[in-house]
């Protein structure tokens, strides 16, 4: 048995705990070619070092495997992994679970609109009680795994953990970008009106299958190595909306300086790099990609 990532193993004890049966979305679903996948990689070039960036996806299935020979020289050259997260911390993964969660007798359910409610409970039926203790931001994660692990993605095949689980096996070197404490923190911590906009859209993207079939395109587009497609499809899914938008740019837009920060000291330190963040961090006039090139770093995708 492949080992799970510990906050992948917590999240899969909410969805199996939840007892979630969503059948919703699923005549939306794609044929998916069963074939290895290309994935989105740039040369990152400074006057002194060459770094790679490879966008990932956290959830995925074994078939993506294995990746290009790019992909596979651009990570055993390096020295060092750099990645959001290390997921496979399991005690740092333990200490932010009570970001997510309510006190009792604090629940959910006064937290969120009366709609929002509503439509929790019309889609879970009697399971909706289970969900009083969690956060809207972890209900809605949960909602979101439950759907795409019908359709055979899986946090243990994950394009970041993969990578993690081999530079541990290879005595690489693995730095965080950011912290598993922070992106709790971030999430847990925001407000009611910003974590009943995400819930309340992820309930109606799972309603309309807008989420199947966004995410569906996404990784069509990443498997096929289509960078600008893919941009596209993030870029859409970001602005359809003003709900989108704010939450856009808390996920992704407040989070990307922080990150080109830290992969620019690292260029500068002449670590010889190999980069694996969420693909939506690459994409749009925020992105981690154009902050590089604004810092005078020269930028290519390897296709």
């Amino acid at each position: 048995m492949k080992l799970k990532s510990a906050f992948s193993q917590l999240m899969f004890k909410y969805v199996t705990v939840l007892g979630l049966a969503l059948t919703l979305g699923t005549a939306y679903a794609q044929a998916e070619k069963e074939t290895p996948a290309k994935g989105v990689m740039w040369e990152v070039k400074s006057e002194k070092n060459t770094a790679y960036l490879f966008g990932s996806f956290h959830l995925a299935k074994a078939s993506f495997y294995p990746m290009p020979e790019a992909v596979e020289q651009a990570y055993k050259q390096a020295d060092t992994l750099v990645v959001e997260v290390d997921t496979t911390d399991a005690k740092a993964a333990e200490k932010t679970m009570p970001l997510f969660t309510y006190a009792a007798p604090d629940k959910l359910e006064n937290h969120i609109s009366k709609k929002t409610w509503e439509n929790l409970q019309a889609m879970v039926g009697s399971s909706v009680v289970q969900f009083q203790s969690l956060k809207p931001t972890i209900a809605a994660t949960a909602l979101t795994l439950s759907l795409f692990r019908q359709q055979g993605y899986d946090a243990s095949k994950g394009v970041d953990l993969h990578y993690l689980l081999r530079a541990k096996q290879d005595k690489k070197d693995i730095v965080e970008l950011e912290s598993l404490a922070f992106q709790a923190s971030m999430l847990g911590s925001l407000n009611d009106e910003d974590a009943d906009a995400m819930l309340a859209q992820t309930l109606d993207g799972l309603k309309n299958g807008d989420i199947l079939r966004e995410t569906a395109d996404m990784i069509e587009a990443w498997k096929n190595g289509d960078a600008e497609n893919l941009a596209k499809i993030l870029l859409h899914a970001a602005n359809k909306d003003a709900g989108s938008k704010k939450l856009m740019k808390i996920l992704l837009d407040d989070r990307n300086p922080g990150m080109t920060e830290k992969i620019v000291d690292m260029l500068n330190k002449e670590k010889k790099l190999f980069i694996v963040v969420g693909a939506g961090h690459f994409s749009g006039p925020n992105s981690i990609l154009d902050m590089l090139e604004k810092q005078g770093l020269q930028v290519r995708q390897i296709k």
